[in-house]
């Protein structure tokens, strides 16, 4: 039996909601005659489903005068399209605990995620980037574009392929996208920027590059994102490539809060010198807030002729922006991107999740509610709401190339998700797990996947090509293992066992309880292995004895984690 849900609903055939709040902004089409909207632009509706179709839309209270269909009275309850999730990072998704960003800092995520490559192989990429997409499901997620690091030929070989596979597994459940992630130098390299463009081609891929998005980005220090001195010759060389493939361009762009940062503007005018209007998304923007007036107007005026979407992420932005790497100091700026300006001056404006429970954003869960909720409160997207739910739903669709999802309408596929709260002030106050997503008519049965499944070892560590340098103790005495590239990697499994350590590396059978260093294949290559590692072995030996002096029982506990070690996360 699953959780509660805020309503039941028939699970085929054909039925109405009744008085439902549906936002104006995420209707198909004018309201029918005598629909009573509020002043947060919430039409009360009643919603006629009809072989997975919306069939009609009544104003509350009226449909049984049209259909004698079975009523369920949603007695206020919100109703939202599904949503469309126009900016996420699924292939590095969940990785936050096994190579942690150690400051928070947008530099320290960049060193963190290149040390977690190592643990990258098809298994761990397609079970992470799985997980993600099962929770976005779970929460009412149609469509989702993800970015791929494509910065080495091992993650460029390992992502593409993943992502087919998940592309035809989730086919008719999330519509699923992706973008190659690689900085502007990287198009230096003619040949290896051709290849790039045929692989993203060849999987029905988006083009993309990170334009001054470094800390530094703007400056002309910053050879690896803003490339001053060859701008022009790389950006036209993407633009080219696209256009030769008929690809779609999505960029990250001006990824810190520097003035001088202006990518956003650089690709917009490429855009419109490329004729490729209306073809381009350009994320995160943030040192638009940073922009003199002058200099801001211009921007503004030259992304709306290019007819660039933007797409600002408001939860992953507000935590690396303005950070102090020595810590101990309070952002003063929120690190979001001028999207009121930017929706007045008639530019498309997305809102999305981006990284999730990784080195960029150590939290998340790929809910666009979440998302939506803590937007309104960072950016002050009430007083009025207008029509800013359309930011996770219509116009990330749109951008997409998605006609029929983020939104609801006469004709469409009945695709929603109806919440507990009736109006913003309760749907937004609350975490609304009680949801009950719709798809094509049918209510749907997920719940999102439990953290105890990324509770693996990966093949990198089993085959011993990351060693294990250390086993320790936390503060709270929980057994840990730190690897060559980062750590600690803290202990997950059901029976609290560890992998079992073997010359110093990893065996993920666990089926030795044996000291590493006293483990034995014969020969003098064993003796010498037990001969190095006996101080070593001596002086645990040492602490363990002084520990179970003092603790007594509770000290045989923690050596018998030490001895036998089955998991690691």
């Amino acid at each position: 039996m699953g959780p509660p849900r805020c309503v039941e609903l028939p699970t085929k055939g054909h039925y109405v909601l009744t008085n439902a709040h549906v936002p104006t902004g995420c209707i198909v089409g004018e309201l029918p005659a005598g629909v009573s909207v509020c002043v947060d632009n919430v039409a009360e509706l009643d919603l006629e489903v009809r072989n997975g179709m919306v069939a009609a839309l009544y104003p509350a209270g009226h449909a049984a005068e049209h259909t004698r269909a079975w009523q369920v009275d949603l007695r206020g309850k919100m109703v939202l399209p599904t949503f469309a999730d126009l900016h996420t990072h699924i292939d590095k998704g969940h990785t936050t605990e096994r190579s942690r960003n150690p400051n928070g800092s947008l530099s320290g995520a960049d060193r963190s995620t290149a040390r977690d490559a190592a643990f990258w192989d098809e298994a761990d990429v397609y079970r992470r980037m799985d997980f993600s997409l099962r929770c976005a499901y779970a929460h009412g997620t149609s469509a989702l574009r993800t970015h791929l690091i494509n910065m080495s030929p091992k993650q460029t070989q390992l992502t593409w392929p993943v992502f087919s596979a998940l592309r035809r597994k989730w086919a008719g459940k999330v519509e699923l996208q992706a973008v190659s992630l690689v900085v502007l130098s990287f198009f230096r390299d003619e040949e290896a920027a051709r290849q790039l463009a045929d692989l993203v081609a060849q999987h029905g891929g988006i083009l993309g590059a990170a334009v001054c998005c470094a800390e530094k980005g703007g400056d002309p220090e910053d050879d690896w994102t803003t490339c001053e001195a060859d701008r022009d010759v790389l950006l036209d060389r993407i633009f080219t490539l696209a256009k030769e493939r008929d690809l779609d361009i999505d960029f990250h762009t001006d990824e810190n809060g520097n003035e001088l940062a202006r990518g956003l503007r650089y690709v917009a005018q490429k855009a419109i010198q490329h004729g490729y209007q209306g073809r381009v998304v350009c994320g995160h923007c943030c040192s638009l807030a940073f922009q003199p007036p002058d200099e801001l107007a211009k921007t503004l005026a030259v992304v709306r002729q290019a007819g660039v979407t933007v797409v600002s992420l408001p939860l992953v932005n507000q935590w690396t922006q303005d950070r102090s790497h020595e810590g101990g100091r309070t952002p003063r700026w929120r690190g979001i991107t001028l999207i009121h300006e930017l929706r007045q001056a008639g530019i498309p404006v997305a809102i999305s999740s981006d990284n999730v429970r990784d080195q960029f954003y150590a939290y998340g869960d790929l809910d666009m509610l979440e998302v939506f909720t803590q937007s309104c409160r960072m950016a002050h997207l009430d007083r009025p709401y207008g029509d800013w739910p359309q930011a996770v739903t219509s116009t990330p669709a749109d951008a997409m190339r998605l006609p029929q999802h983020g939104r609801i309408g006469a004709g469409l596929p009945a695709n929603f998700v109806v919440f507990r709260g009736r109006r913003y002030s309760e749907l937004l106050s609350r975490p609304q797990f009680d949801r009950v997503v719709v798809r094509d008519g049918r209510p749907l049965s997920e719940v999102p996947p439990s953290y105890e499944e990324l509770d693996y070892v990966p093949a990198a560590i089993k085959s011993g090509e990351v060693p294990v340098l250390d086993v320790g103790y936390e503060s709270d005495g929980m057994v840990v293992a730190k690897t060559a590239i980062g750590g600690p990697l803290s202990p997950k499994g059901r029976s609290g066992r560890f992998p079992q350590l073997l010359n110093g590396r990893v065996d993920g059978s666990g089926s030795s309880a044996m000291l590493p260093w006293l483990a034995s294949s014969g020969g003098s290559g064993a003796a010498a292995t037990a001969g190095r590692h006996l101080p070593l072995f001596l002086l645990l030996s040492c602490f363990v004895a002084a520990l179970a002096a003092v603790a007594g029982p509770a000290c045989h506990c923690a050596l018998t984690r030490i001895l036998d070690l089955s998991r690691l996360s």
